[in-house]
């Protein structure tokens, strides 16, 4: 029997389709470039931020910066803590705090036999013990609210100038004043136009500059409208230091359905977070003040709203992992993450960062924080994917030994991701993998575990990842 004789181009055809095919099968599903030479800026510290309910915020679990809470927010490497809070400043008298947060002691109808135990609030005493125990920068409110409601204003004005000669005879100059809260929102003490709110802060800031003429000015801007923020600008532009927009992923629509289906987190459903600070800085140099920048001290995800399935502690934690680090890819200066905790059952509960009715339990929430803690202070590089919904982040230490990837995917057409990770500029000898997913509700603290990566070579990996998952890659020289 003749054997068949193949010809070499047969052989050559042959030899490439089993090429083609060894190759494609094991072609990455998404590959991530990094480029560890090309600097992008460090990652600001104060971006690690967190929002103290005064009210709330009981002696106990505080002991003036040496309790288990500011020992627990020293462990994540917090920056800064916002005091007295969001709404409450807008009715705050820090002279006679009463622990009444939502109630005004300068209205007619005030009720003082609801006054609570001072044990049960933190007072600007015990909050500057806690800047000079943990090292924090201090973030302090001005009430502005209450002087426009009751015509009061230059008596708003006097208080809020003794508070800065009390901080600096407390042995703590504060550097980041933030006037009022929300001045736009109909549940504020004294709800502005941008043209009032402007013209408040003028009055204010120039006041307490006349005390320290080096301290910092934020204001509040509505986070729905440009015309708001120019109209503020406009008028107080020379006196305003930072802009800080609120920014409540999906308020009362913030589902795991939706995380999923939505690609890029983005504020207000129209550009994605990464994005904000090149938008709302635009604005602010079009408007002749390009030195201003956007900080963001109210941020989560919000509330799931009513009919809606809320998503569990995991999912809360992914998906504001995904905002965090989107914030971090844009640059963003400073950013205080709400609430550090709430006492009552509420749509905050899973994704408050400590459970204040399980004696300040850290939720998931705050073990996802964990995950940033050393990239804090360090230099973000250049991280491009060739997938879209596989967010991507890296960041180098600055004595360039280490670098870290971080991944979030959330690309729904496949069970599991083939991710090639291609790094430039950076030959690491060892390297480890940890992660977590989204629908791993089981257990009361975040379930991490090792992520299986392969090294191709000193400067090629391959990791696969499942999708509605948060990984952090860590390779060192």
């Amino acid at each position: 029997m003749l054997k068949p004789i193949l010809k070499p181009a047969a052989c050559l055809v042959i030899a490439l389709s089993l090429s083609f095919i060894t190759n494609h099968a094991d072609a990455p599903d998404c590959t991530i470039n990094i480029n560890a030479a090309e600097e992008q800026g460090i990652v600001s510290p104060n971006i690690m931020g967190f929002n103290i309910v005064y009210c709330y915020e009981g002696d106990a679990a505080w002991q003036s910066g040496k309790g288990k809470v500011p020992e627990m927010l020293s462990a994540i490497g917090t920056r800064q803590l916002r005091y007295p809070g969001g709404t409450v400043v807008t009715k705050f008298h820090w002279e006679k705090p009463t622990g009444q947060g939502w109630s005004d002691s300068w209205s007619p109808d005030y009720n003082p036999a609801k006054n609570t135990d001072p044990s049960t609030f933190m007072d600007i005493d015990e909050y500057l013990g806690v800047v000079k125990t943990q090292h924090t920068e201090p973030l302090v409110g001005i009430n502005m609210g209450s002087g426009m409601k009751y015509n009061r204003v230059q008596e708003g004005v006097d208080e809020a100038i003794r508070l800065m000669k009390h901080c600096i005879a407390s042995g703590v100059k504060v550097k980041y004043y933030y006037l009022d809260n929300e001045p736009y929102q109909p549940d504020a003490n004294f709800t502005f136009t941008a043209e009032q709110y402007a013209e408040s802060v003028n009055t204010y800031a120039n006041a307490m500059r006349k005390i320290d003429p080096a301290i910092k000015i934020i204001v509040n801007t509505h986070p729905n409208t440009a015309m708001y923020t120019k109209q503020l600008l406009a008028i107080a532009g020379k006196n305003i230091d930072l802009v800080d927009v609120h920014m409540y992923w999906k308020f009362k629509n913030a589902t795991y359905e939706n995380w999923q289906k939505e690609g890029a987190m983005k504020h207000r459903g129209i550009a994605p977070y990464s994005e904000q600070r090149g938008i709302f800085e635009k604005i602010f140099a079009d408007a002749g003040y390009p030195n201003i920048k956007m900080v963001v001290l109210e941020w989560n995800i919000g509330p799931q709203g009513p009919d809606h399935t809320p998503p569990t502690e995991e999912q809360a934690a992914l998906m504001a992992s995904e905002q965090f680090t989107q914030y971090i890819q844009s640059g963003l200066f400073m950013a205080c993450f709400w609430p550090l905790s709430w006492p009552q059952q509420a749509d905050w509960s899973s994704r408050a960062l400590m459970k204040q009715k399980d004696n300040y339990k850290p939720n998931k929430m705050y073990q996802m924080f964990t995950q940033y803690a050393n990239v804090l202070g360090q230099q973000k590089v250049s991280s491009t994917g060739s997938v879209q919904n596989v967010i991507n982040l890296a960041v180098k230490s600055t004595d360039g030994k280490t670098a870290w990837v971080y991944i979030i995917n959330k690309e729904q057409s496949k069970e599991m991701m083939n991710v090639s990770v291609a790094l430039d500029g950076f030959k690491a000898k060892t390297y480890t993998a940890t992660g977590f997913n989204g629908d791993d509700n089981g257990g009361d603290s975040l379930a991490l575990h090792d992520v299986k990566i392969n090294s191709v070579n000193a400067t090629h990996f391959n990791v696969q990842i499942p999708k509605n998952s948060f990984t952090k890659i860590t390779f060192k020289i």
